[in-house]
């Protein structure tokens, strides 16, 4: 973790108490966001965090070359909230909250290299915080050299809930019934990637407690998208469910709400059920810093399946998240200095384009319904 406004390893972080959006299995506790209370940027502030990013993303980069055996690397970029929070074992090794606490830039930065087990906060990233002014976002990327690709691209997919096994169930709907979603492909979630967070200074915030127009950013290296499974292979024991052919059924109520059931032999494997639309725009004109570079607008809804087969109030819903994406074939420090570059640009812009003149952006975010399975694990 690298804090903005951080000028040496002995800068004092202290962890303040968070109310924004998280993620759902930390909701109601007492999560914490890093903060720079002396925090004046000047050129050789910004030139330092950038160093230590430079220096990270490197380092990780090799190490995951040489660990994967791989030419080229996928980087994802995504915009979000950095926090810590506190499992069960650590809340009753250290039953004082996290709040107020103060740490330095090095401790933090060297969290992630601690054995688990001597944690006693850990570290995570929520990605789904939107913009609220599509818009202006929507014009600045046309004037910036990007174009749109698709329109309203949707995907419908269903998560397993097992945690060593990480698949997912893309589904299609019926050709000749459209209520009904059947199953288009059996992807693998990517597991084996590293990032960089980037901590963004929440001083001149126009939201004092939850931060909404501030947008930290994760530099995840090495995430690809899923790899396609063959459907027909023995990877897991649900394979063997033969009506595949109807795993959700759609309907819409009286009051115009959607309404899903899915399928009862698959609920004991499957705990997630996401609907996505993507809007997606790739860049085409002739400033190098962004070649190759490909920005989606994602709106998500969710449905928790834990606990009926009939679902029809989400457990997270989101509008207007940002991320990017490029390949990287070169490992130099120019090329790092170029992904610094994007993921400031990206976050900047999504700060201009978060403001209390516009509704806030929509999320509805609970935990999951009932008690959650000691094999499941979020993979979302």
């Amino acid at each position: 973790m690298l804090i903005e406004n951080a000028t040496n390893a002995q800068t004092q972080v202290q962890l303040v108490s968070y109310s924004g959006i998280v993620n759902p299995e930390h909701m109601y506790k007492t999560n914490c966001v890093p903060i720079v209370n002396d925090d004046d940027t000047d050129d050789q502030t910004n030139e330092h965090l950038q160093r230590l990013f430079i220096d990270d993303f490197l380092r990780k980069c090799n190490d995951f070359q040489e660990n994967e055996q791989v030419d080229y690397l996928p980087v994802e970029i995504r915009l979000g909230t950095v926090y810590t929070y506190q499992n069960r074992r650590q809340q009753s090794q250290f039953p004082n909250s996290l709040d107020g606490q103060r740490v330095t830039a090095h401790t933090l930065r060297n969290e992630e290299r601690r054995p688990r087990n001597d944690k006693h906060f850990l570290i995570t990233f929520n990605k789904n915080k939107g913009i609220n002014d599509l818009p202006t976002f929507e014009h600045e990327l046309t004037c910036a050299g990007f174009r749109q690709t698709n329109d309203h691209q949707l995907t419908y997919r269903l998560y397993l809930r097992y945690q060593t096994r990480r698949l997912i169930l893309e589904l299609k709907r019926n050709p000749t019934d459209q209520r009904f979603f059947s199953t288009k492909r059996l992807l693998k979630y990517s597991t084996k990637f590293t990032h960089v967070d980037v901590v963004k200074s929440k001083r001149n915030s126009n939201y004092t407690e939850t931060f909404d127009d501030i947008f930290d950013i994760r530099t995840s290296i090495g995430k690809c998208d899923e790899e396609e499974l063959h459907i027909n292979d023995d990877y897991c024991d649900f394979l063997h469910i033969k009506d595949l052919e109807q795993c959700v059924f759609e309907t819409k109520s009286n009051s115009g709400e959607y309404v899903y059931q899915f399928n009862r032999g698959l609920l004991p494997y499957f705990d997630f059920f996401q609907i996505k639309q993507t809007n997606t725009y790739d860049y085409s004109c002739i400033d190098s810093r962004f070649f190759g570079l490909r920005v989606s607008i994602e709106h998500q809804i969710g449905y928790d399946l834990t606990s009926n087969s009939r679902a029809t109030i989400p457990c997270l819903q989101t509008t207007n998240v940002i991320m990017a994406k490029l390949v990287s074939y070169d490992f130099t420090e120019a090329e790092a200095k170029r992904i610094w570059f994007i993921g400031m640009w990206l976050s900047d812009l999504a700060t201009r384009c978060t403001t209390r003149d516009l509704p806030p952006n929509k999320i509805v975010c609970r935990p999951p319904a009932g008690q959650t399975s000691i094999y499941r694990r979020s993979v979302r």
